[in-house]
């Protein structure tokens, strides 16, 4: 196909799918999956969007955000009107896991473990790459990266703090990686935001471009 064949799920990311889909907890759920996992993914197409040189990608990754957006901003919504009103131990526990995950993704989800195949097909070994990898890239190096808005860590970090799951029980965890003063001084407005409101405003002429608007007939009538 145009894009090549589609890979299997990293086992970092499907360990983490499969944890909030079988969890009780509903916070697993809502926190995990419409803040970080859709957090992960707004970062990702925005990413996409803004390096892509094919047309067909851009446009898919922005019509993929104007679905995505919804979806996160539901958990913002939640996290505004739970959050404050639980009690501090279970806030904890929420902001506690939710930092585990983040960690968990941050030294997993890219590392060349969850991209065997890709590496497989260039003839490299994961485990060679793995061992130089962890000798060039330092933490200063992640620091650096997460100094762009579309980097998708840094997008969930502001996600989360956004959300008041980070206080300063975990703000200096997060802030060996990202200037956590920074992020408190910007707006809620998040990367892709843009990017999906114009998608919004493209499929409004795709959908609407030669029905009659439903207030004006029912006026006429």
């Amino acid at each position: 196909s145009r894009f090549g064949k589609p890979l299997p799920c990293g086992e970092t990311l499907a360990g983490l799918l499969a944890e909030m889909v079988n969890a009780k907890e509903v916070y697993k759920k809502i926190v995990g999956m419409q803040l970080l996992v859709e957090g992960l993914a707004m970062g990702t197409f925005a990413t996409f969007f803004n390096t892509a040189r094919d047309p067909l990608l851009v446009k898919l990754c922005q019509l993929a955000m104007t679905d995505e957006a919804f979806h996160h901003k539901f958990g913002k919504i939640w996290a505004d009107r739970t959050i404050p009103k639980l009690a501090p131990e279970e806030r904890d526990i929420i902001e506690d896991w939710a930092a585990n995950v983040f960690q968990t993704l941050l030294f997993n989800l890219v590392n060349p473990e969850q991209k065997k195949l890709i590496y497989a097909d260039f003839g490299l070994d994961w485990n060679q790459v793995q061992t130089e990898l962890l000798e060039a890239v330092t933490d200063e190096d992640r620091r650096e990266g997460m100094k762009d808005a579309a980097n998708i860590f840094r997008v969930l970090v502001k996600t989360l703090l956004k959300a008041g799951i980070i206080t300063d029980r975990t703000r200096s965890f997060y802030a060996t990686y990202v200037d956590m003063e920074e992020l408190k001084n910007e707006d809620d407005r998040m990367v892709g935001d843009d990017i999906a409101e114009q998608g919004i405003e493209f499929l409004k002429t795709v959908n609407f471009a030669n029905k009659k608007n439903p207030m004006q007939s029912a006026a006429a009538e």
